[in-house]
């Protein structure tokens, strides 16, 4: 009985690969804007613990006012800049994950095929086996009449 073989294989092959690749950067970009989110937390999270020290203090001198004041100028400066990175983030997320998506869809095309053609070869080598099993049986049948 012959092998099995799916003559596109190799391509298979390469497109899941490519797939892997594919998802690899995803998870990269996912990372990225995690970073991104992160950083966004912490900076609103520094912002508050400012505030309430801030209240706490019965007492603000001007040199704690302005540093106060150049503090909320760089926190609504870089709260500007993280949001800007976290939209061109989740925009490269976006289109990676269709990149992904489409690479998903080559390779299940392929998958498909050779599930398609991998069955009609065992119902080919079914047949194969049953003619082969009928002629057995009609050999031995005839041998039986010649000799009996």
């Amino acid at each position: 009985m012959k092998k099995f073989r799916f003559p596109l294989e190799r391509l298979l092959n390469y497109r899941r690969s490519r797939l892997a690749a594919e998802q690899a950067r995803l998870d990269r970009l996912l990372a990225e804007l995690t970073g991104i989110e992160r950083a966004r937390s912490s900076l609103e999270r520094e912002e508050r613990m400012v505030s309430e020290s801030i209240r706490r203090l019965p007492v603000l001198s001007s040199d704690q006012l302005a540093a106060v004041a150049a503090f909320r100028r760089f926190a609504a400066a870089e709260a500007q800049r993280l949001a800007a990175e976290a939209a061109a983030a989740a925009s490269r997320v976006a289109a990676q994950r269709e990149s992904v998506l489409s690479a998903r869809r080559e390779v299940e095309v392929l998958e498909k095929l050779r599930e398609r053609r991998m069955r009609d070869w065992r119902r080919e080598m079914d047949q194969e086996m049953e003619r082969q099993t009928a002629e057995l049986v009609v050999a031995r049948w005839a041998m039986s009449q010649k000799t009996g």
